[in-house]
């Protein structure tokens, strides 16, 4: 076996929205009441690294928005087939920034009037295809290498306060002429930024993956992991604190580096599942049928994708929105098998059954969120994604 099994490449754009697209509304807080954006704190990217030996390819795509549907995976796909890449080629996946543009269409200045702007979902789809062409084209063989721990880095769960998703992972690629490119995750909200500052900024993802680029060169992809009630300290108390956060999630990943192992094999394979998901919530109904939540599906299901990365040794699955931590527990083998949210859709939080409340408390000034209900699907969704992970793991 190769010492560099894989072919590995990578590329970046900034998609900071210009003014001259119109309005764009600042989405994450606010639904319905939303800002426009003015000003920019630090700029928002794209990120891309694609993988490939002699049987696969898979294309990993960070975006530093609040979140996309399957309509974007579909649409990026369809541009890129003279390439030969397809949707099962494709993960893409979103930090979940709250300091930027909406891409879903829920942050309008009203809830009958969407947030999304097609001028810039049309920007995102020509820099995502420019961006995945000149990664695929720049790959050069390189070797993986697994950094993988438990830590709480100041997260808490307020609904469920003994279950807690800490896994810090980092999954680099080293050619001989040093370091391609990185996946990075944790699961921590990116809900640092201030509510009331309409500013854009990549906030914690953003600032962790500019100083490992920084450090080593190449570029970073950070990757969202089990993520539902997972709120971080100093949830909404500025943009200092969320580049304070970067900071120290950067300098943790870099301690465990050291520690890195070399990926045990070369396979390379991505198996996708197809899912049907009730859409149970009537908010949620209206503003499907409405056009306001921008996607081509309507209730009362949704169709949707899960996917297995099988890269070496491990395992990475793909959940296609937040997943709290009881939805992944027992879930393949810890250190393993890793997870990512916000993947190829966002359809919202999957809760266990067991822990959807029939009457949902608001958000309210001055209390920690924990009306995850109100934007969730459902009480069955969390259970077919669980199913649907258990049956991918054990195929």
């Amino acid at each position: 076996m190769s010492k560099l099994p894989f072919r590995v490449g990578t590329a970046k754009a900034n998609i900071t929205p210009a003014v001259t697209i119109g309005p764009v509304y600042r989405a994450g807080y606010k639904m319905g009441e939303a800002e426009r954006l003015a000003g920019v704190v630090d700029d928002i990217f794209l990120r891309c690294l694609s993988i490939e030996n002699e049987t696969a390819r898979v294309v990993f795509l960070s975006l530093d928005v609040i979140g996309l549907f399957r309509d974007f995976t579909d649409a990026l796909a369809s541009r890129l087939a003279p390439m030969g890449i397809g949707p099962e080629n494709l993960i893409v996946a979103t930090t979940h920034i709250h300091s930027g543009p909406d891409t879903m269409g829920l942050w309008g200045p009203s809830l009958e009037e969407s947030g999304y702007n097609d001028q810039y979902g049309e920007f995102l789809l020509d820099a995502s295809a420019d961006s995945i062409t000149k990664a695929v084209n720049s790959a050069r063989p390189a070797q993986a290498f697994l950094s993988f721990e438990e830590v709480n880095l100041g997260v808490t769960n307020y609904r469920e306060p003994d279950e807690l998703s800490l896994a810090l992972w980092r999954l680099s690629f080293e050619a001989e002429n040093g370091h391609v490119g990185s996946l990075i995750s944790y699961s921590a909200q990116p809900e640092l930024a201030p509510r009331d500052d309409d500013r854009i900024s990549a906030g914690y993802p953003g600032e962790a993956c500019r100083l490992l680029d920084e450090k080593h060169g190449g570029t970073t992809l950070f990757m969202l992991d089990v993520c539902g009630g997972m709120e971080p300290e100093n949830c909404e108390k500025g943009y200092e604190q969320a580049h304070a956060y970067g900071r120290t999630l950067a300098e943790r990943l870099l301690q465990l580096a050291n520690g890195a192992r070399p990926l045990s094999g070369s396979v390379l394979s991505v198996a996708t599942t197809h899912v049907e998901l009730p859409v149970e919530n009537p908010g949620f109904h209206l503003m499907m049928e409405a056009g306001v939540i921008r996607t081509s599906q309507r209730p009362p299901h949704v169709s949707t994708t899960i996917s297995k990365v099988d890269m070496g040794d491990i395992s990475i699955l793909t959940i296609p929105g937040e997943s709290f931590p009881g939805i992944v527990t027992g879930v393949g083998e810890k250190g393993r098998t890793l997870f990512i949210n916000q993947v190829n859709d966002s359809l919202g939080y999957f809760i266990p059954p067991d822990q959807f409340r029939s009457e949902p408390t608001e958000w309210a000034e001055g209390h920690h969120f924990i009306g995850h209900e109100l934007e969730s699907l459902g009480r069955e969704a969390g259970g077919i994604i669980r199913k649907e992970l258990l049956r991918l793991v054990s195929a």
